[in-house]
């Protein structure tokens, strides 16, 4: 793992936080096509910075971090658009809300007492980053004039295997982690 902050990998997790108010600012505009361009490329480019990570051998402690917080961010922003314009359902947002709350709020805790926040995702996790991901995509396809009249139906079905990875992901997350929230703090050394 480098140390190095100025890589590949992490020059396209910025880009990918550039595009995010580029998504709303379409979004926001009734601009849809332009707007799932923007929000399709930010979520490809999730891919390319991993790929690029492994194959260039450049992880880096920041990009630990700075992916997935690039990833929570285009996701709540997506999802709170379509949830205000009744796209998606409340409670799916409610969950992913609750579940990215208390990763943060875990995530802070381990931080003052000073142990080893751990950055690798899930597999399970990844499945419900890849489910909101269509889900919005879908979501932002059916406000297109394009769009076939069955796609809310498959919409729908995508929300609902979404609520299911990322509760069964907020599971697995306090099954692995859940014992740094109890314990003790690391001594200063």
């Amino acid at each position: 793992m480098t140390e190095r902050w100025l890589t590949v990998p992490n020059a396209i997790t910025f880009f990918r936080l550039f595009l995010v108010p580029v998504f709303l600012v379409l979004y926001l505009m009734r601009q849809m096509e332009w707007a799932l361009a923007a929000f399709a490329f930010a979520a490809v480019s999730d891919v390319l910075d991993g790929f690029a990570a492994r194959v260039l051998d450049q992880r880096s402690k920041l990009g630990g971090i700075l992916d997935p917080v690039a990833d929570k961010l285009l996701a709540f922003t997506a999802l709170t658009a379509l949830t205000c314009q009744h796209r998606i359902p409340w409670w799916l947002f409610g969950l992913v809300l609750v579940r990215d709350g208390l990763i943060v709020v875990g995530a802070l805790m381990v931080r003052l007492k000073r142990l080893e926040i751990p950055t690798a995702p899930s597999r399970i996790g990844k499945y419900a980053t890849l489910t909101l991901t269509c889900l919005v995509v879908l979501a932002l396809a059916d406000q297109s004039t394009y769009a076939p009249h069955s796609l809310p139906a498959y919409t729908m079905a995508v929300g609902f295997i979404a609520g299911l990875c990322v509760v069964i992901s907020t599971i697995q997350y306090f099954a692995r982690f859940g014992y740094l929230w109890f314990a003790p703090p690391r001594l200063p050394s």
